[in-house]
């Protein structure tokens, strides 16, 4: 009897340390501030979405997920991803479940689509197999739109639950290094920088529009983060006196300011529209070294020189924390915290515009709970109050 007792008492005892260790990484024991959550992006929001796809861009093994609980799942990091973080901040206790895994049947809480490899345009990223392009992401929508209308009971109440969640989208980059500037396609041939940032543009805006229409209405947009200071394209264009790559810096800053444009013109032309920017590049600019890292052109894991993803099967560095990036081009789980944290919450006034993510949260879509003031004013460089 005794040592029945003890086993009993060991397996409670691991039962709660497992349930602390999943804390570390999830919302334990909070209310999600909004009832759903669908995620559209890239590499830098995938949480598995490729893992069922034929292409080379898939982060199926380790050392990818070495610091997350279920391994290597897709996420371009040793551990969470940004978009992971956004849901931990929002309150949500579980992960967002990837769409193309193909169970996804866990879906009013909401759904991430996003692809690694995926851009604005269907053209990006077709060398590298298949991915989900922005347009198939939001067909993959409509699909679990209808789901969620078949589970309330009609399309008008589905569009009244819709719209009360966040809309988290960030795309891109692709269209950048996995297209104009990437090898084996023509677009800079065809395009000076401004033409393709106002076609990128152009082409997101009816993107966006098409999800708004989808019963969509809080919407956090995210701009482009410096890629011309990812370490593998350092290596591959060279850096110049900024310690970066100057000309992918000034293209995605083309887009940026563009893209800033279309949000405020879709919040005036669409009604209750509530669309918000966040300012990656911003956010991407902090002080490294005051924020404790260490290493900031350098990946954690093994990367060939003028490539990205890591070498199977390797062992990383044993201070990911005190790197910036995990791989060639994406974020260490530990810089992903911050920067997540600061897009949730900003810093500054400059970071995310008319609203922060907590902000986006609370306000009403017809503005009647006195939210819809947060945030209006022009950015402006100073501290807000926590």
């Amino acid at each position: 009897m005794a040592s029945t007792g003890l086993k009993k008492w060991t397996i409670i005892l691991l039962s709660i340390l497992l349930a602390l260790s999943n804390c570390q990484h999830r919302a334990c024991g909070s209310s999600p501030q909004v009832p759903c959550l669908f995620i559209f992006g890239d590499s830098l929001f995938d949480n598995g979405n490729n893992m069922a796809l034929v292409t080379d861009v898939k982060a199926s093994y380790l050392p990818y997920g070495v610091d997350f609980p279920y391994g290597s799942t897709g996420r371009c990091s040793n551990g969470l991803n940004l978009a992971d973080v956004i849901a931990e901040q929002l309150g949500f206790e579980n992960y967002i479940p990837p769409f193309g895994t193909g169970n996804c049947r866990d879906f009013m809480n909401g759904v991430n689509y996003a692809s690694s490899g995926g851009g604005i345009l269907d053209m990006t990223g077709s060398l590298l197999g298949q991915r989900y392009t922005m347009d198939l992401q939001l067909f993959n929508h409509k699909i679990i739109a209808s789901r969620i209308a078949k589970e309330l009971g009609g399309a008008d109440v589905a569009k009244k639950y819709l719209g009360q969640c966040i809309y988290a989208v960030e795309m891109g980059y692709n269209d950048y290094l996995n297209n104009y500037y990437g090898e084996g396609y023509n677009s800079s041939k065809i395009y000076t920088p401004e033409q393709f940032a106002q076609l990128l543009v152009q082409t997101y805006e009816i993107q966006l529009e098409s999800l708004y229409k989808e019963g969509a209405r809080k919407i956090a947009v995210f701009g482009l983060i410096r890629i011309g200071c990812m370490p593998s394209y350092i290596q591959i264009f060279g850096a110049d006196e900024f310690s970066c790559v100057e000309k992918l810096n000034h293209a995605v800053q083309l887009f940026n300011n563009k893209l800033q444009k279309v949000i405020a013109k879709l919040n005036a032309k669409l009604p209750v529209a509530k669309f918000t920017y966040i300012n990656s590049y911003e956010i991407d600019s902090e002080n490294y070294t005051d924020l404790g890292f260490k290493i900031t052109d350098k990946a954690c894991c093994d990367v060939p020189t003028g490539q990205i993803p890591c070498v199977a099967l390797t062992c990383p560095c044993l201070n990911s924390d005190e790197h910036v990036y995990w791989d060639g081009a994406h974020y260490t789980e530990a810089r992903a915290r911050i920067f997540a944290k600061r897009a949730y919450k900003r810093q500054f006034a400059v970071d995310a515009y008319p609203y922060d993510i907590s902000e986006l949260a609370k306000v009403s879509n017809d503005g009647a709970d006195g939210c819809s003031t947060i945030g209006r004013s022009e950015p402006e460089n100073k501290i807000k109050d926590d």
